[in-house]
């Protein structure tokens, strides 16, 4: 390996995994705002204040902030830096060295971590169906304290007993518990989420309210879109209290709601449908616009006025000039009411009429989760998962603020519905979105018996991973058949501890012995990783297990010449058990990258 002193010392650049969010938001000041920025590192708040006008300053006590038991643990969480890496799964992928999916097993916040750097602002959408706490949805996550007790007492400052209350907390079914979780995930995937982006988030009763809170902190009030409401149940639904339960939530914010576009509400009205030619609900006043109050001629009725149904002026929709354009194209007709005659514009047959997006989804458009339970029995030809969230839900949210080419992550994969929800959608409007979809290695509950069996009878590990791929495997022959060039393969990558180095008590450093030797593809990739590549940019062989061309960048494995790669940016691998920096010492600094 390359000693990391030596090669500072050197004068090479290192770079050291993940991206560091606080170092790149102090880069950031430093560039706009310099004079805020101390000598050593720190930021002047009075400079500041001084700088943006007291007009803009406010006194952080006076702000509404949600506050739970283990809040600044979930804040420490998900600032520290990840010690889980990439392994490639081939065995387990479909079409690996073509596709642009990517699905990684393993626990979502490292995950996060380990994607912080190469997906930093890049993610369109990011939809999630997170555990609802319920108390019997099967909340298993239970975060890992990365650091001895002791750093985490020296860190935030808290004492012994408070940190075991918060791993005792951690996992529970309790409020806290569930916010501290959701926190620190929420934390990380806003980094990855483009300026552009959004996030929708499905949830119940139970958890709601917490939710838009801690959302309104992490991603400011201001980009709150929308409480999507969908019926997720027929009939009757669950009982709770007086009501009979048949909805759920879809909570929407945008990264930054100025730069984001959502698609309006389109529909093809028939010939004989209708439009009140007269304002009515808000500002349907005389005197809200007085301009379009005027008489309209019409042959059954002569003069008319526009009245509201208390009898009082109101106000047309449209301009003087308009409404005479309409009348003589034959396309007002007059009605009687008991306030009034009324007007209406004929709409043609294929005229559309475009309004903003409801707040509630169509009921025909998303379906309910026994549809979705229907789609998945259909594929794995078993019930193995009771009620998932259909695929036309999620293909209907992502339709709504995407492009051909995005990106669109799903932290909490389960049966993988947004893996084929994105192929589908993908076959209806010809795009190439790629998906990421992120599932731990959770083992499926002995009460689930029908997606046990299923696993042994297909001979995959029971647990949800299994049925997130097969989902996906059989989900993408289907749509194969009649559409052979979607793209319905998947790279596959399982998270792995991270190379760690130990002391013999000398001054050499060695492997821990565990580690003596990594996979080139497992090498690779995490060097893309921590590079800011993609997981899905094509990569070229340059010299088999040792020199790979990706991005214009040269990765540097193994021992060989790359005399012929001089005005390259080169990466070389410093876990490598033969390199040397000697090779190096001839190249400009700025041009080699060290990275561990």
């Amino acid at each position: 390996m390359i000693s990391r002193d030596v090669a500072v010392r050197r004068g090479f650049n290192i770079t050291d995994g993940p991206i560091d969010t606080h170092e790149e938001l102090m880069s950031k000041l430093r560039s706009l705002i310099p004079g805020v920025v101390t000598e050593d590192g720190k930021i002047d708040v009075v400079a500041l204040r001084k700088l943006v006008g007291k007009e803009y300053v406010t006194d952080s006590n006076h702000r509404h902030e949600l506050k739970f038991a283990g809040k600044g643990v979930a804040n420490y969480l998900a600032d520290s830096h990840t010690d889980m890496e990439l392994k490639v799964e081939r065995g387990q992928s479909k079409d690996f060295d073509s596709t642009q999916n990517v699905v990684i097993r393993g626990d979502n916040l490292d995950v996060l971590k380990t994607l912080r750097k190469n997906y930093y602002n890049s993610v369109k959408v990011i939809y999630i169906d997170p555990p609802y706490n319920t108390g019997n949805d099967g909340f298993v996550y239970k975060d890992d304290f990365k650091k001895s007790d002791k750093q985490l007492i020296e860190d935030l400052g808290l004492t012994e007993e408070t940190v075991e209350r918060f791993q005792d907390l951690y996992g529970t079914k309790t409020h806290s518990g569930w916010l501290a979780f959701m926190y620190s995930r929420l934390k990380v995937a806003r980094d990855l989420l483009a300026d552009d982006g959004v996030i929708f988030i499905s949830i119940d009763d139970n958890e709601q309210a917490n939710l838009r809170n801690i959302c309104d902190e992490m991603f400011g009030e201001g980009n709150f879109i929308t409480n999507f409401v969908w019926r997720s149940r027929l009939g009757r639904g669950a009982t709770s209290k007086k009501t009979s339960t048949l909805h759920e939530y879809v909570i929407a914010y945008g990264k930054n709601t100025n730069l984001t576009k959502f698609k309006t509400d389109k529909r093809v009205l028939e010939k004989t449908s209708k439009e009140r030619l007269r304002q009515w609900g808000q500002g349907d006043r005389r005197e809200d616009r007085p301009t379009m109050y005027y008489p309209v001629q019409s042959k059954e009725f002569g003069e008319i006025y526009p009245k509201r149904p208390d009898g009082s002026d109101g106000r047309w929709r449209v301009s003087q000039y308009t409404m005479n354009d309409l009348l003589e194209h034959g396309l007002v007709v007059f009605e009687e009411r008991t306030h009034g005659v009324e007007a209406y514009r004929i709409k043609p047959a294929g005229s559309e009429t475009q309004t903003a997006y409801p707040s509630m989804f169509d009921d025909n458009v998303v379906k309910t989760t026994a549809y979705g339970s229907i789609e998945l029995k259909d594929l794995m030809k078993t019930e193995v998962f009771l009620y998932p969230k259909p695929s036309t839900l999620i293909k209907e949210i992502i339709s709504l603020c995407t492009s051909s080419t995005d990106i669109i992550l799903d932290f909490f994969a389960g049966s993988g519905t947004t893996g084929e929800a994105v192929m589908r959608l993908n076959i209806e409007d010809g795009g190439n979105r790629k998906f990421i979809l992120v599932q731990i290695d959770e083992e499926i509950k002995q009460d689930q018996r029908e997606a046990i069996e299923f696993c042994k009878k297909n001979q995959l590990e029971p647990v949800i991973s299994s049925i997130t791929l097969e989902r996906l495997n059989r989900a993408g022959d289907t749509i194969k058949k009649e559409h052979p060039d979607t793209d319905v393969g998947y790279k596959v990558f399982r998270l792995k501890h991270k190379p760690k180095i130990e002391s013999d008590g000398s001054q050499d450093i060695l492997f821990s012995i565990q580690h003596t030797k990594r996979d080139a593809s497992d090498t690779l990739y995490n060097m893309l990783c921590a590079t800011g590549k993609p997981l899905d940019i094509p990569i070229k062989t340059m010299v088999e297990g040792k020199l790979y061309e990706a991005g214009g960048e040269m990765y540097v494995l193994g021992d060989v010449d790359i005399s012929n790669y001089k005005d390259r940016r080169i990466n070389v691998d410093g876990w490598s058990d033969d390199i040397t920096l000697e090779q190096y010492l001839n190249l400009p600094r700025s041009n080699v990258e060290v990275v561990y």
